[in-house]
């Protein structure tokens, strides 16, 4: 019998979205339709405030009452307590000048808010364990004309982590560059290929001459008696998010310019001289608009010849991140808040200098782009810094170092105003990350030549100054300080997928260096109700544990879970406990009760106390069986 005959749930570094890391198993379900009369075949199962009517397949509002008037399901939706379930409806005909909730009457939340616009609406949400009959609530504002249909209310069972962090965050991906965690959204210029049947239909010239061929285009200012001459189109974009713009010029003969405007303007958001350049050049903004312009602008009376615009929203917030430091297999990599203090990372023009010259720009850095900054020092006593960053407590300075010449050079860091260094650092041909920590007394800290007098050459990136005892993933900065959140990983509402009799939690995880705080993963309801894998603070001991009002059960090991991943399994049932760590049974002894059915219902990189797991994982498993100590044995080694 194969393991996975047995295994509920298997998260392991996998596909993901913004907002959610997908769990391998189970695939997604959906249950059965909680609404009556969702289609609105006949005026029956809803209860129609001012304004409501129910006609012709769809439910109507033309609420003109003054005040919010509800379309409520008369049926209750009945035994969901606890549960997650699927929401979706469809918005057509809207012409109001109002917005309209949508609620499930008793969770304590609004599914959806804001609602304004023609389209189909899809959520989840989370059912609170005391609510087992509730009603869904359409509330219209007033002013709110439009109609609804297809409404559909379904429990949903999957075990894919909801994922909150709400700061962008880096990782190494699989090429070993370091770079944002992201999703790139669908392109928004139409025609950026210029390989469509009309692209004059999609472009726009102004002042120019503008020609297409060989899904090119050109854009011809030597005509032009009124300015620059540019082709320009609209795309639909929403203020407040990121977007990313691609462009190739094949050649030119004149200064080119690349603009980003909010609809009519072609310039407001984003104007860049790019001179002469040929080539792909990248660029992002941040829209203020529900359109956006992009122009391609040639002045000097000259001629320009573009090829492949490409412009696409680009999501970093809550993106978790597939991390692959190190080589080999990912693993999921969560982290604590943390805030680069160095305000420039890598631009080093206000920087302090003394016997230490530096050049911005200068090579190829571990981004995969030429933005790493040459440093030559000349002496021991060189300094390279940004005056005080340093913050109370325990401090961290990092970066990413890499000789530039055909030998090792080396360099320190200095911190507390330079009262304290660090040992020689080697830079060798390889781009490797240094780090350096000590205890703040003074504000600036950085970079120091070699303990030996003489010149070193070398290529810097990403410099990182941190209150903590441990450096974490780069936090970019470019003229001021930036704040990366914590990852938060949890999925609740799944007591379908935990078998509170018995079962097997699995982990196989590598924790951050760090002491004096706890590190957990979860199967719990509450504080009194769960079984968890946690690394002590006090000791550092990896622990298996189980909390139950009948009595608590309690497995401690000495074991460092900071250098290497360690798989552990951790077995429960009536006096069937088992714990095994890298194939070996610990041997424990204990007897004891375990929990009634359906009590455990929440997964969790975390605990009810708040104790989060920092660090890296390869897989996590949920198993509805005790297995035997032969299938704990092949699972862990």
């Amino acid at each position: 019998m194969s393991l996975l005959d047995d295994v509920s749930i298997v998260v392991t570094p996998n596909g993901y979205k913004a907002g959610e890391l997908y769990a391998v198993i189970p695939v997604p379900t959906e249950g059965a339709e909680e609404i009556t009369n969702g289609d609105f075949a006949t005026d029956t199962d809803w209860t129609k405030g001012t304004g409501w009517t129910i006609s012709g397949g769809t439910a109507n509002c033309n609420n003109t009452s003054g005040s919010t008037q509800n379309l409520q399901t008369e049926n209750k939706i009945l035994n969901l307590g606890g549960k997650r379930v699927q929401i979706s409806f469809t918005v057509s005909n809207y012409s109001g000048s109002a917005s309209m909730t949508v609620t499930l009457q008793g969770t304590g939340g609004n599914d959806f808010s804001g609602i304004n616009a023609n389209g189909t609406y899809t959520t989840l949400s989370l059912i609170s364990p005391t609510d087992n009959s509730i009603d869904l609530l359409f509330k219209a504002s007033n002013g709110w004309v439009g109609s609804i249909d297809n409404v559909s209310v379904k429990e949903y069972t999957s075990a894919d982590m909801d994922v909150t962090r709400a700061t962008a965050a880096t990782r190494v991906d699989e090429d070993g560059l370091v770079n944002y965690a992201e999703v790139i959204g669908d392109e928004l210029v139409t025609c950026g290929d210029f390989s469509c049947a009309t692209p004059s239909t999609y472009w726009t010239a102004t002042n120019a001459v503008v020609s297409f061929s060989n899904n090119q285009i050109t854009v011809d200012d030597t005509a032009s008696a009124g300015g620059d001459s540019r082709a320009t189109q609209n795309f639909p974009t929403i203020s407040g998010r990121v977007y990313r713009v691609k462009i190739n010029r094949i050649s030119t003969t004149t200064t080119f310019w690349l603009s980003i405007g909010n609809g009519s303007s072609f310039n407001n958001i984003k104007y860049l001289n790019l001179g002469t350049d040929t080539g792909e050049y990248t660029t992002e903004f941040t829209a203020t608009g529900l359109s956006s312009t992009i122009a391609l602008q040639v002045g000097g009376s000259g001629v320009s010849v573009f090829s492949d615009v490409t412009v696409k929203e680009v999501t970093r917030d809550n993106v978790p991140r597939i991390d692959y430091t190190g080589g080999g297999c990912p693993h999921i990599l969560a982290e604590p808040q943390r805030t680069n203090l160095y305000p420039y990372s890598n631009d080093t023009t206000t920087w302090g200098k003394s016997n230490f010259t530096a050049t911005n720009n200068y090579a190829i850095s571990p981004d995969g782009t030429q933005n790493a900054f040459r440093g030559v020092s000349t002496s021991n006593a060189s300094l390279l810094y940004i005056g005080s960053t340093g913050s109370a407590g325990t401090n961290t300075i990092s970066i990413y170092a890499k000789s530039n010449t055909a030998s090792d050079q080396k360099f320190r860091f200095f911190g507390n105003g330079n009262t304290t260094q660090s040992t020689d650092q080697t830079a060798t041909q390889e781009w490797q990350r240094f780090e350096y920590t000590a205890t703040y007394s003074f504000i600036t800290w950085g970079l120091l030549g070699a303990s030996v007098s003489g010149t070193n050459d070398i290529l810097f990136y990403g410099m990182q100054h941190e209150v903590g005892s441990y450096p974490t993933s780069y936090i970019p900065t470019s003229g001021s300080t930036v704040t990366r959140n914590q990852d938060i990983f949890t999925r609740d509402g799944i007591g379908s997928l935990i078998n509170s009799t018995e079962g097997v939690l699995f982990v196989e995880f590598k924790t951050l260096y760090e002491t004096g705080v706890f590190r957990q993963f979860n199967l719990s309801k509450d504080n009194s109700n769960r079984i968890y894998i946690t690394k002590r603070g006090d000791n550092g001991n990896l622990e298996c544990r189980m909390e139950n009002p009948a009595g608590n059960l309690n497995f401690s090991f000495a074991k460092n879970t900071t250098n290497d991943f360690v798989k552990v399994a951790f077995r429960y049932g009536l006096n069937n406990f088992a714990v095994f760590i890298d194939g070996v049974n610990q041997n424990v002894t204990a007897t004891g009760n375990v929990f009634a059915s359906g009590t455990l219902n929440t997964l969790e990189f975390d605990s009810p106390l708040a104790q989060p797991f920092f660090g890296k994982v390869k897989q996590l498993q949920v198993y509805n069986t005790a297995l035997t100590d032969e299938q704990l044995t092949s699972l862990t080694t």
